[in-house]
């Protein structure tokens, strides 16, 4: 069974999926693993860090065009606060994204369908 949604449904769904990852971090001081993804998706980032002491997330992004040697890696820091002001400012359009976030949303509903349909 397929899963439905619009782009503005999954906007709000994904908004506040983001907010209960925001409470789960905060009562157990741990990014879950599907909030890193979709940070690291979001942001086309190579690495996600929770800082437990300053409490904040840390993302990590190549900076560096070329593909030799190592990686020229900008480390960006954010409070755990702001993750979906963030996440909702790099919410992108296009149909592959689209279809991203409602696996992750469908996934988080306990929903098993087998593909996302955006409309």
């Amino acid at each position: 069974m397929a899963a439905y949604y619009n782009t503005n449904q999954l906007r709000s769904s994904l908004q506040e999926l983001v907010q209960v990852y925001v409470s789960e971090c905060e009562e157990c001081k741990e990014l879950s693993q599907d909030c890193i993804d979709l940070i690291k998706h979001n942001f086309l980032a190579e690495f996600v860090v929770y800082n437990k002491q300053d409490n904040t997330i840390e993302v990590g992004i190549n900076e560096s065009d070329k593909f030799d040697g190592y990686p020229e890696i900008k480390i960006y820091t954010f409070p755990l606060e702001e993750i979906g002001k963030k996440v909702d400012h790099s919410f992108r359009n296009n149909t592959e994204d689209l279809e991203y976030y409602g696996r992750i949303i469908s996934r988080r509903k306990g929903l098993t369908s087998g593909s996302v349909v955006v409309m």
